[in-house]
């Protein structure tokens, strides 16, 4: 996998994420999304440490391409949200 191809699939995952996790209840049911980020945590933490870090970063570097701060400071949060930068206890 390229890396242009990496990073472009980590800035869609976290503008689609911030997008769900910005939407009202109205528009998205709040238990729905959790299951859809738990899963997607789930999976995520299947990567081996050095991957999860990775990703960290291309979301970290996606956010400090977001002019709007609102989006960035929550796609800012993603790496610690999905449990990326987290120590494996093995």
């Amino acid at each position: 996998m390229t890396d242009r191809l990496l990073t472009t699939l980590a800035t869609a995952m976290a503008q689609l994420i911030t997008a769900i996790d910005m939407t009202s209840d109205e528009e998205v049911d709040p238990d729905l999304a959790t299951t859809w980020f738990e899963d997607l945590a789930g999976t995520l933490g299947q990567l081996p440490p050095t991957d999860r870090l990775r990703l960290a970063g291309l979301f970290k570097a996606a956010a400090e391409q977001e002019t709007r701060p609102h989006v960035r400071a929550s796609m800012l949060g993603l790496p610690e949200n999905f449990g990326l930068e987290e120590q494996d206890d093995s």
